[in-house]
């Protein structure tokens, strides 16, 4: 609704809200997956470059050289730490654009039907399929 609609940051999550509750999607907003599963490929990410940082102190072992055996530590977690805020910079980016399709399938499924029906029933039979009861059409 912010990006949409040109609502406030409070005003757009209470629009939001009032739509979902309407709709009897509560448990939906509660069954948060997507989030969940992009903040673990967040933490991989992490850890990844984390590996990264402690390849290159071993490739190059001078560069810590002043801080003897916490080396290892220091460069796996100061490279975790950049590859977390990177990865979850990136990620979001991806779950914004979740939450928006799902918004706008909220709002107004009846367009989405009409502009896209291959990918309108494709997207109802998925929500049928998982959420049964709370779908509604």
């Amino acid at each position: 609704y912010v990006g949409m609609y040109g609502y406030s940051y409070l005003e757009a999550g209470k629009n939001v809200m009032t739509l979902f509750h309407a709709k009897g999607w509560d448990i939906i907003i509660a069954d948060d997956l997507v989030s969940n599963t992009l903040s673990l490929f967040a933490l991989i990410g992490g850890g990844l470059v984390g590996c990264v940082g402690l390849a290159t102190n071993a490739a190059f072992p001078s560069w810590l050289a002043g801080f003897e055996g916490a080396a290892s530590g220091i460069a796996f977690g100061f490279s975790f730490l950049i590859g977390l805020v990177i990865s979850s910079i990136m990620l979001s980016v991806v779950d914004s654009s979740v939450n928006t399709v799902l918004v706008s399938f909220a709002e107004a499924p009846e367009e989405f039907q009409q502009n896209h029906p291959k990918l309108s029933g494709e997207m109802r039979d998925a929500w049928r399929l998982v959420y049964p009861a709370e779908c509604g059409f």
